[in-house]
């Protein structure tokens, strides 16, 4: 008989995040405004609560109470860290029980005492965890960290099942040419390139970090293609590009954050260089222009109607509906290579954890205080510059 850690991994693993589980393993090896109310989060099957101690000091620490499990949601913020209500155990950002007021004067107790913890770190506007089994910085990519523009850090948004549907549906390029081809509007990111036809290939690439997914078709002279490249970072970081030529510089990075196996959220930060084109102005009536209504039928009781012209809703029906890797039926195809290709890696992370390695991904310590750019863009490149990008160079 075949034990559960020898067990082969495949992609219905993708789907769970809880803690112990390859996927969850795979996880922990890598803003709101917060005031005085502490936030309640759920991260990888994790409860947790997140506040900001009178000293300005960031803490990420089990949401429910060491003594008797009330929640510290409803915690007081004090100079030195969060208070239970109940029976007023005190803890500082990094787990340690500083007061117990109920015990014996003298008492030791606290001492023996230590609430589960997360460093924390903030860095263009987000804040990040690392919640593996040993400490790690965030990775510095260049939309967090570039002084020379602007940032617009979007509010998170939160989605009802599992994260890996989105996920994949990052490297599935060509399904924005079919869901999305009658919601084309001028509030789209994607309207400037989506509105050219022809014959349309996609290419998959592995990079030092992830992948790159490569959508290209003629372009408008001989001799050039249309070029829309989307980069990935494992395990959930990617990179999306401007709108054409006209927002070279700009930058839009995603982090999609699994809250557990039916839950996600993703948290977004643009960058918009000096001088931009699109200011942030701009984007953000562009982001809340109402889209066209769509009429529907009085007979039509489908739960999800209207989605037609919302690119967001129209994503939502195909992820939500379809069923999880690994568990559904499907048949993939030759415009899916990115897809097998994201699986595979994903696959091979979690493997590479569970044999003790590092998981591609992973800024090695040395780099840490390097930033790492995630190309992307849609752009006319020569047939010569798309062979270059193809083979691996940009």
């Amino acid at each position: 008989m075949v034990s559960n850690h020898e067990a082969k991994l495949d992609e219905s693993d993708l789907c769970h995040v809880s803690a112990g589980t390859p996927a969850g393993k795979m996880f922990r090896s890598r803003t709101e405004d917060l005031k005085d109310i502490p936030l309640a989060v759920k991260v990888l099957g994790e409860e947790l609560v997140l506040f900001r101690d009178g000293q300005g000091k960031l803490g990420l620490v089990g949401l429910h109470c060491s003594h008797r499990g009330s929640s510290l949601e409803y915690g007081d913020i004090e100079e030195k860290g969060i208070r239970c209500i109940y029976h007023g155990w005190l803890y500082d950002v990094d787990g340690n029980c500083l007061d117990q007021p109920l015990e014996p004067a003298g008492s030791t107790f606290c001492q023996k005492i230590k609430h589960l913890s997360y460093p924390v770190r903030e860095l263009g506007g987000l804040i990040f965890t690392y919640m593996g089994p040993e400490k790690s910085c965030p990775p510095r990519y260049s939309a967090l960290i570039r002084e020379d523009g602007e940032r617009l850090v979007l509010p998170p948004r939160f989605w009802d099942y599992n994260w890996f549907n989105f996920w994949e549906n990052v490297v599935d390029s060509l399904h924005a040419y079919v869901l999305h081809k009658d919601s084309r509007s001028d509030r789209s990111w994607e309207n400037a390139f989506w509105r050219y036809r022809g014959d349309h290939h996609l290419d998959a690439v592995t990079t030092d970090y992830g992948l790159q997914a490569i959508v290209r078709w003629p372009g408008p002279a001989p001799e050039t293609e249309y070029v829309r490249l989307t980069t990935v970072a494992l395990p959930t970081v990617f990179s999306l590009g401007g709108r054409g030529e006209e927002d070279v510089g700009f930058e839009r990075l995603l982090f999609v954050t699994p809250a557990d196996d039916n839950n996600f959220m993703v948290f977004t930060s643009d960058f918009i260089p000096k001088n931009a084109a699109h200011t942030i102005e701009d984007r953000e009536k562009a982001r809340r222009a109402e889209a066209e209504s769509e009429d529907v039928k009085s007979y039509d009781k489908r739960q999800h109607v209207p989605f037609r012209g919302r690119v967001w809703k129209e994503d939502y029906v195909c992820q939500s509906t379809q069923g999880n890797v690994g568990y559904r039926r499907e048949q993939l195809g030759t415009s899916d290579r990115a897809i097998i290709l994201l699986r595979k890696l994903l696959i091979e992370a979690m493997e590479a954890v569970r044999k003790g390695g590092t998981p591609k991904g992973i800024i090695p310590r040395e780099k840490e205080a390097d930033m790492v750019t995630l190309e992307a863009y849609r752009a006319v490149l020569s047939k010569s510059q798309v062979q270059e990008l193809l083979n691996g160079r940009s």
